[in-house]
């Protein structure tokens, strides 16, 4: 079945004569970045981005200058794809797809929510059509109230809608907002076997830090008092949380750049048998 929500494969990366990718310079990244169609290494993109890891690199020109590239309003970058996330994100998916019986007769739905311009479903369902055609279809959809201008096809629903709509296994989310939640609508939908968290935890700039990630450290006491004494909201709903911790070795997100560290996770939360 094919999925209408599915864009246009991406153009060849340039290469040199042996057949590997070549080097870019700080500014030709940057403007390979801003297409949407563009996967960089990790390793290249982590060289460029390694220039970070001091102190002084807020007072640095090349710093203001990826600064602006990621936090362009119309534009905005979160998470950094690369090659070796998505080949290894589509390896997991895979495996999650044969366990869950995805036949061609029968596929997969995994849903992206808050999918933004659609990148990252793009890619995704690439790699499925790479590694187990057929047998997948992920969609994207997004509420539209960021207005951030699709690169690929998006539906432009609301989460909740979107979930009930489409019946999906897999839930995925991309730097769920600041204290807000919406996970307890993906553990409302039947169909949903797992959903999948990337950007910051526990506590972090994604995501309610109870609700969302069940984190029962809080500056309020007797609030933490009440935490403790009873499962966070995903685990009362029968689901477990799984640091992808494979996935995450292979993140590089805005926070690279502002803060010259890594600290973005792939977290999975799995329906029980």
């Amino acid at each position: 079945m094919s999925n209408p929500f599915e864009g246009p494969r991406p153009e060849p990366q340039k290469q040199d004569i042996e057949g590997q990718e070549q080097e870019l310079t700080p500014a030709e990244m940057r403007e390979k970045l801003r297409d949407p169609s563009f996967l960089p290494s990790f390793k290249e993109l982590t060289r460029h981005l390694g220039a970070f890891r001091g102190y002084s690199r807020y007072d640095s020109g090349e710093w203001q200058k990826w600064n602006d590239l990621v936090s362009d309003k119309e534009h905005p970058i979160f998470e950094i794809w690369t090659k070796e996330y998505i080949h290894a994100f589509g390896s997991y998916l895979v495996q999650r797809v044969e366990e869950l019986g995805g036949t061609e007769e029968n596929p997969i739905v995994i849903l992206e929510v808050g999918a933004g311009n659609g990148r990252l479903t793009h890619f995704l369902q690439e790699k499925m059509n790479e590694l187990v055609p057929g047998k997948v279809r992920v969609i994207a959809s997004d509420s539209g109230e960021w207005k951030i201008p699709t690169a690929f096809p998006v539906e432009n629903i609301p989460h909740d809608e979107a979930v009930a709509k489409h019946k999906p296994r897999i839930v995925i989310f991309s730097w769920m907002p600041y204290q807000e939640d919406y996970t307890a609508d993906f553990r409302a939908e039947e169909s949903v076997d797992e959903y999948i968290l990337i950007g910051e935890t526990d506590g972090g700039c994604c995501g309610d830090e109870w609700k969302t990630w069940g984190q029962k450290w809080t500056f309020d006491e007797e609030e933490e008092k009440r935490r403790e004494n009873q499962p966070a909201p995903y685990e009362a709903d029968g689901f477990e949380k799984v640091y992808q911790s494979d996935l995450s070795d292979l993140q590089l997100s805005r926070i690279d750049i502002f803060e010259g560290k890594s600290s973005t996770s792939t977290v999975s939360f799995k329906k029980k048998k």
